[in-house]
């Protein structure tokens, strides 16, 4: 079991809490309105009424003992650029931060943060992809233009094995786990024998203009 805080309880933050608290961990959820951190109280396992400034408050509740502690604080720019700076300051190893712009996550690096989310863009790019390209499921950027997504395969994979496909050499992807409809079953990194069949869902990694390549095919 692992231990976080999560320091601003809208609705980015909260759910973040529900989910970890969920998963089994020890959380702990800040705000400085008592109606959000009453309302985690039931999936948090401490919530707590302070200002998330105070650089003495931060070592008490025990912001330095988390593994992870997320700043949730993004309607508040200059709230969550101070305590980003506090708790990296007093040495926390893992700080994640929620900005609501590209100057914001500038300014939330430079004071200490090893992470900056960008939720509100990441939702609206996976929509706009997800639009534009209906045989995507999912997607997931990584570096260097690379992602990883989740594809119906395209009709002339359908009843082939990965072996005589050969994804790697044709298109330059990999297919690292299968998500079968019938019967319900995920498999992961699928063997070489392994026949595709139409009601698949293909989780493949590779550059994101090679995995646009196979969303062409099945559109056609």
């Amino acid at each position: 079991m692992s231990k976080f805080m999560v320091i601003g309880l809208g609705n980015f933050g909260s759910q973040i809490l529900r989910t970890l608290f969920e998963q089994g961990h020890e959380v702990v959820g800040v705000d400085l309105d008592r109606e959000k951190v009453e309302n985690a109280g039931e999936f948090s396992t401490r919530s707590v009424v302070a200002d998330a400034e105070d650089n003495d408050f931060l070592e008490i509740v025990g912001a330095l003992g988390m593994d992870a502690v997320v700043v949730s604080m993004g309607d508040h720019v200059s709230q969550s650029i101070i305590t980003t700076l506090l708790l990296r300051e007093i040495g926390v190893g893992h700080i994640i931060a929620k900005a609501n712009s590209a100057s914001h996550g500038r300014a939330l690096g430079k004071v200490g943060a090893h992470k900056v989310v960008y939720p509100e863009k990441e939702i609206a790019v996976k929509l706009a992809r997800q639009l534009t390209n209906p045989s995507m499921i999912d997607y997931l950027d990584l570096a260097d233009d690379h992602v990883m997504a989740e594809l119906l395969p395209p009709l002339e994979f359908t009843g082939k094995s990965l072996a005589e496909l050969d994804l790697r050499r044709e298109y330059n992807v990999l297919v690292v786990a299968v998500r079968e409809s019938i019967p319900e079953k995920f498999v992961l990194l699928p063997p070489a024998e392994y026949v595709v069949k139409d009601s698949d869902t293909l989780i493949m990694l590779g550059k994101s203009a090679d995995i646009a390549q196979l969303e062409k095919m099945r559109e056609k």
